[in-house]
């Protein structure tokens, strides 16, 4: 509603510098009336879906409950004491059902009697010793059922911390915004995964890959360079594993990494499948600005190795540009003879004894030149990027922020390049996700 709100003010000041006497007075209370009228519709809308979410979903499954409360004995609700409006503690109830959004159904009801929003801010559990410092700011407005906060957490991409989420949607929303947030949040219930302990490690169709969030991954490879140690690091998507099945050579290399990182919706979907969570989807776009901001911080130098002719240096300008004072050690794009040119190739990396060096040739031809070339690059980090240059240098558009939030960030890439794309997709995701059912089958017998 702010965003609303803004526009009608800064109109009506506009009107009101601009005319005087009874004509401006006469405009001043028709705005008044417009303000109060465009609050009362948001919150008309936001109560009749609520209403009509609690017809649909609500109420039938009380009416399940109570039966199941009458033969079974079990507790229709479970209690919990959240942080409300201005801080203060809230007594709420949600259903005494296993799954997520069934159970959150419940509160639709607190959305009618005024303790909650249809959205907002999460749900936070009251309690005063995990208190984050800064998070008072946001206790202006009530929580809310629907949130910017499981949404990107939902589909593994809340790579900021929940503060900076939760700021982002108390500056930003607007009931164009908060109508899209509930129909993005359908699709991310989906993705949705409650656990509590995730395994440092996961093992999926032989591979093993780190567990980490995007900081905790940023803050490794920081902790690495400061102490002068030497690190390969990879990332794994469903396409990388079904390609890891008609190229051995390339599954082996893959055992020979010092971290892979889980890359996609693919890979999130599969470790819920085979009931090993994922922490967060961390692929090589999504780092880059972390990992610009963590070398900027520490002085950290970049190496830039891959992509067309030109598409290195212009994504070389560009994080020269984005980052002021960030330091770009040298570029080279990536069509050169890999036989006959990497010795000179190298030659100019050593010059510059750069602290990262990122290697964008595509999977696995850049995994396969990085294991081959290792001990000869002066380098801290050697990391395969796939097609992050021309990502970032806006060679080929990225997927818009709300598709990702929904895990359709494959479908955009269709989109841009069909016939490349169709085969990775459209036929690679299903033999992938076919893949590790069979994988798990047997490894589930085994056990």
């Amino acid at each position: 509603m702010k965003k609303e709100m803004s526009n009608i003010n800064s109109l009506e000041k506009t009107l009101d510098s601009s005319e005087h006497g009874s004509a401006a007075a006469v405009k001043k209370i028709l705005f008044m009336i417009y303000r109060t009228a465009a609050l009362f519709a948001g919150r008309l809308v936001k109560y009749l879906i609520t209403l009509i979410l609690c017809i649909v979903i609500t109420l039938p499954l009380l009416v399940f409950l109570i039966f199941r409360k009458v033969f079974a004995g079990s507790n229709i609700f479970i209690p919990m004491d959240i942080i409300g409006q201005r801080g203060l503690p809230v007594r709420i109830k949600y259903f005494n059902l296993k799954k997520y959004y069934w159970r959150n159904a419940a509160l639709l009801f607190y959305v009618l009697s005024g303790k909650l929003q249809l959205t907002g801010l999460s749900i936070k559990e009251y309690d005063m010793q995990n208190r984050v410092p800064g998070d008072a700011c946001l206790y202006n407005v009530k929580p809310g059922i629907f949130n910017l906060w499981f949404l990107r957490s939902s589909s593994r991409i809340a790579h900021k911390s929940k503060l900076e989420i939760e700021m982002e949607y108390n500056f930003k929303n607007s009931l164009r915004g908060d109508i899209l947030l509930i129909i993005k949040s359908i699709p991310a219930a989906f993705f949705h995964v409650e656990v509590k302990d995730y395994h440092a490690e996961i093992n999926l169709l032989g591979i093993k890959f780190q567990n980490m969030t995007m900081m905790e991954a940023v803050e490794r490879i920081a902790e690495h360079i400061g102490r002068n140690e030497r690190r390969k690091i990879f990332f794994v998507n469903p396409d990388c594993f079904n390609k890891t099945f008609s190229d051995k050579g390339y599954f082996e290399l893959l055992h020979k990494a010092d971290y892979i990182f889980p890359d996609g919706i693919g890979v999130h979907l599969a470790c819920k499948m085979i009931n090993n969570p994922l922490k967060e989807n961390i692929n090589g776009t999504d780092m880059l600005p972390f990992l610009c901001q963590m070398a900027l911080q520490r002085g950290f130098s970049f190496y830039l190795v891959g992509g067309k002719p030109g598409i290195a240096a212009k994504m070389k300008a560009k994080l020269e540009n984005d980052y002021p004072g960030i330091k770009i050690a040298g570029e080279q794009h990536g069509f050169f003879d890999r036989e006959k040119d990497s010795a000179s190739v190298l030659a100019k990396i050593n010059e510059q004894n750069p602290d990262i060096l990122l290697v964008a040739f595509g999977v696995p031809v850049q995994e396969k030149w990085i294991e081959d070339n290792f001990d000869r690059i002066n380098c801290r980090i050697a990391m395969g990027v796939g097609g992050l240059f021309d990502f970032y240098s806006g060679n080929i558009k990225r997927a818009p922020t709300w598709m990702r939030e929904i895990g359709v960030e494959w479908f955009f890439r269709f989109l841009m390049e069909p016939k490349r794309m169709f085969r990775r997709y459209f036929i690679g995701n299903p033999v992938f996700i076919f893949r590790v059912l069979r994988w798990k089958s047997r490894k589930d017998k085994k056990e």
